[in-house]
């Protein structure tokens, strides 16, 4: 999958990812969600293919894995691919 910031492909998160408690995991909702489609406009980016309804804002570092919800580890992937490819990878990590 092609990261659209940079047309390149979307970075694997590395190995040896360790679990971190849920406790201590960043929250994400709408209100970060909302935050990020922002921050991709003051960026300069434009509105993916379809709008953003089509669109799953991806963690490359999940935050099962202490993802954050910085700009740099977040990217809007098609649902269809981010929910059939991406969490069922993550799934069998």
């Amino acid at each position: 999958m092609i990261d659209p910031r940079t047309d390149t492909s979307i970075p694997y998160p590395g190995e040896g990812l360790t679990k971190v408690p849920t406790s201590q995991r960043v929250v994400w909702g709408g209100k970060e969600r909302g935050a990020y489609i922002k921050e991709w406009y003051d960026r300069g980016y434009s509105t993916p293919e379809g709008g953003w309804s089509g669109y799953d804002i991806h963690h490359i570092r999940p935050r099962e894995y202490g993802g954050t919800n910085d700009f740099d580890n977040l990217v809007p992937v098609p649902r269809d691919v981010h929910q059939a490819e991406f969490n069922s990878w993550w799934r069998d990590y």
